[in-house]
């Protein structure tokens, strides 16, 4: 049963306490009868304890207007001899009283219950043989008067306090919200000055070489066949297109910090490998393929074709003759090799495998090792090998398909 159903219930509660109390033959009085005619009339209980019960149901919409009907119930209940039936109704509105009224009124109606009990007292001292029972039922009085005021007042700074706790964390978490948002904005307005500082990069660098490749093949295009001219078109195309790659090299270097993981998007894997030789050949680059049949996963996949095209890519740039690539699946790993002649010596490959400064081979290092992988980089007998293993749990090989 929730607070609201049982507070609901309170009245009727209070009303089948103190008739039970009535009907079980004792007084249950909490002082003795200040008119002594009235002295064993208990049923005249009833009328004080009904009107102190309709008070509790007042008070649900007025407080003080229910406190002073249950208060006046309880002075008419004295001269009978205040009965514990009503004095508990009158408790529960003074309960109500001290967690719902406001201050003033708290401050006011306590006072006036306060100089009521003493002059309850007061009066029921001046009662004959009143040293007998005086003491005792000042103290009673005193007690179950100041309790119902001390539980509400409890009750209402508990309330107090946890809606002040629940303000500052809704004050909290909105100054919380304020913050992200404000970082997200500071985050996109950076992105945007980054986007914009790009944009105006690719404008004056790579843009310029590539407007320039444009002029000088539409002029080649737009007159007769002339060798000499058609040439030096070519010279200031291959021009144009190396300082465009170095521009952009230069623009990859600033924005690629090394350490940071690499966002593999897998599009292509291995079945794109016989596609990646074909076109290598048809540029004029002689390639003697080893595949077999491997099975890996899709990212191990597109990391060891970028590897193959950037190796492939190195060889037509730097190398002297054919190229020699095998892809080989092991029981624990894929490996593929990649080697050709070179006519001059490289760069020395450090222990870890490193043999450059090269973005291109850093790239694929750190692809690779995203996946677990590795890459050796040698040079013996006049030849330039690299090399990249994948551990597989589970790699099927078959046959060499090439």
């Amino acid at each position: 049963m929730n607070r609201s159903r049982l507070a609901a219930l309170s009245p009727l509660v209070y009303l089948a306490v103190g008739l039970a109390l009535l009907a079980s033959g004792s007084t249950w009085g909490m002082a003795p009868p200040l008119v002594v005619a009235w002295t064993g009339s208990e049923g005249w209980h009833m009328l004080p304890l009904v009107v102190a019960c309709v008070a509790i149901v007042l008070q649900r919409r007025h407080v003080m207007a229910g406190f002073a009907l249950a208060s006046a119930a309880a002075v008419a209940d004295a001269a009978l001899g205040l009965h514990v039936g009503v004095f508990l109704a009158w408790a529960d509105t003074a309960y109500t009283l001290a967690r719902r009224a406001e201050p003033h009124q708290r401050r006011w109606s306590i006072g006036l219950t306060g100089m009521a009990v003493v002059a309850l007292w007061a009066v029921v001292a001046a009662l004959p043989h009143s040293e007998d029972y005086a003491l005792p039922v000042a103290l009673t009085l005193t007690t179950g008067v100041a309790i119902p005021f001390w539980w509400g007042a409890e009750v209402r700074n508990g309330d107090d306090r946890a809606a002040r706790a629940s303000a500052a964390t809704l004050w909290e978490r909105e100054r919380a919200e304020a913050a992200r948002r404000e970082a997200e904005r500071d985050r996109a307005e950076a992105v945007l000055r980054e986007r914009t500082a790009m944009a105006r990069e690719l404008h004056d660098t790579v843009s310029a070489h590539l407007s320039g490749i444009a002029l000088h093949s539409a002029a080649a295009l737009s007159g007769a066949p002339d060798a000499e001219l058609d040439r030096r078109a070519l010279q200031h195309t291959r021009s144009a297109s190396l300082a465009a790659l170095d521009e952009m090299r230069t623009m990859i270097g600033l924005l690629h910090q090394p350490g940071e993981p690499l966002d593999l998007q897998v599009r292509d894997g291995l079945d794109a490998l016989p596609g990646l030789l074909e076109r290598t050949e048809a540029a004029g680059v002689e390639v003697s393929a080893e595949l077999q049949s491997v099975e890996v996963g899709p990212d191990v996949g597109q990391a060891l074709l970028r590897f193959a095209q950037e190796g492939l890519a190195n060889a037509a740039k730097h190398g002297t003759g054919a190229v020699r690539l095998r892809l080989s699946g092991l029981p624990t790993m894929v490996r593929l090799d990649i080697e050709n002649p070179t006519p001059a010596l490289p760069v020395e490959p450090s222990a870890t495998g490193d043999a450059g400064p090269g973005i291109g081979l850093s790239s694929m290092r750190e692809r690779l090792g995203a996946v677990g992988g590795t890459v050796q980089i040698t040079r013996a007998d006049g030849r330039w090998r690299i090399r990249a293993e994948v551990p597989v749990d589970s790699a099927e090989s078959s046959e060499p398909a090439a």
